[in-house]
């Protein structure tokens, strides 16, 4: 009998489909370009100082995902563990911007 797929499973086969790498063991220092060349603007990492995810302001590239009862972040495509855990806590893969996908956390 199979096991219904997860969410962390659900959206790396998202992240798959869509053309993320999806080997394991990425390492942390695994080359991608700054949020900026993607159209974004970094604010602050996000949970805390030391993540790759970054809370990104409004700008043409995200004023359709932005809403007042969550925080939208933005994560390097090939950080999949990053994207799970966020994922894992609740957010909501929205879009992608080149190098970057953009999540909506829902505010607690």
């Amino acid at each position: 009998m199979m096991k219904p797929l997860g969410i962390s499973a659900l959206a790396l086969t998202l992240l798959s489909a869509c053309g993320a790498p999806v080997e394991t063991g990425t390492s942390r220092d695994a080359a991608y370009s700054p949020p900026e060349e993607s159209g974004l603007i970094a604010v602050r990492p996000f949970p805390g100082p030391r993540d790759v995810c970054q809370v990104v302001g409004e700008n043409d590239t995200t004023r359709d995902f932005l809403d007042d009862s969550a925080t939208l972040i933005a994560c390097p495509a090939n950080e999949l563990g990053a994207i799970e855990d966020r994922v894992n806590d609740g957010a909501v893969m929205v879009a992608r911007a080149n190098d970057w996908w953009l999540l909506s956390v829902p505010d607690s």
